[in-house]
């Protein structure tokens, strides 16, 4: 017998919170989501996690912006190699987009479910989350500087 294995994410307990997201389980994902919450709050593969809990939850725009903020990292390679973290794979990037098409069409916006389906090439989909950047720019990191 043969085990089917995921390239979908980077750590493998976040394979696990998965499999409980996708079968509605939300007290075991979330009691797993507590249990890494201190190593990876700010992982993009833990984030999506997060968003994929909150739609269980009906948090739609908590969502949209915890999804946003995973998409955030993985677009910022000094945050990544500064945590020790890797970018997304390919997989998962694909799966980011598919669930922000579906998250803007429930909350009734037109014009970014069209945009996010629509985002095929690597460069589409930075234009994507610069529009995204634009359209929320409370979403991101402040600089600390010594002085």
């Amino acid at each position: 017998m043969k085990l089917k294995v995921s390239l979908m994410f980077n750590v493998k307990e976040f394979e696990i919170i998965y499999k409980f997201l996708i079968k509605k389980k939300r007290k075991e994902a979330q009691k797993n989501l507590v249990l890494l919450r201190d190593k990876y709050t700010l992982h993009p593969d833990y984030l999506f996690l997060m968003a994929e809990y909150l739609i269980l939850e009906d948090r739609v725009y908590q969502a949209i912006d915890t999804l946003h903020s995973s998409l955030l990292i993985d677009y910022d390679d000094i945050f990544l190699k500064k945590n020790n973290f890797h970018k997304s794979s390919e997989k998962l990037v694909e799966k980011k987009f598919k669930l922000f098409h579906k998250l803007f069409k429930k909350i009734d916006n037109v014009e970014l479910p069209k945009n996010a389906e629509e985002a095929n090439t690597e460069n589409e989909k930075y234009i994507f989350f610069k529009r995204l950047q634009d359209l929320m720019p409370g979403i991101g990191f402040k600089e600390i500087k010594n002085n």
